[in-house]
């Protein structure tokens, strides 16, 4: 959150988030997107609606089955996230620089764990 605030973009948190779900994952149906995202299917049509509209998304056929369509990120899309990503990275850059060698060290120190962390519970160590 304190990432997000420092690189304002005018698009909602969970828009950003389903462009990386499509980015990471490929084109897919609004249904597991949907899960995929804890929105409503509804919420996500809508979604997918304002995606395409902006030209970030397409909806695709579905090769596997004629009667469906899957969400697929576009180029346009794709450069998108590509510069929110760069400037949550330079806006967290130009804060770490403020720290001094002994945080930065902690924080890459910390690093592992919180890999471990965001991976899942797999990851974790039982104790």
């Amino acid at each position: 959150m304190w990432v997000r605030r420092q690189a304002p973009v005018q698009m909602s948190s969970s828009t950003v988030t389903a462009l990386d779900t499509l980015l990471r994952a490929g084109p897919m149906r609004i249904s597991e997107l949907s899960e995929r995202e804890s929105i409503s299917q509804p919420g996500v049509t809508s979604l997918v609606t304002r995606l395409e509209r902006s030209g970030y998304a397409e909806r695709v056929p579905d090769d596997t089955d004629r009667r469906a369509t899957l969400v697929r990120i576009t180029p346009a899309g794709k450069a998108f996230l590509a510069e929110w990503h760069r400037l949550r990275a330079s806006a967290l850059r130009t804060q770490l620089a403020h720290l001094d060698e002994a945080d930065r060290e902690a924080l890459v120190s910390a690093l592992p764990a919180l890999r471990r962390l965001i991976a899942g519970p797999s990851h974790l160590r039982k104790k």
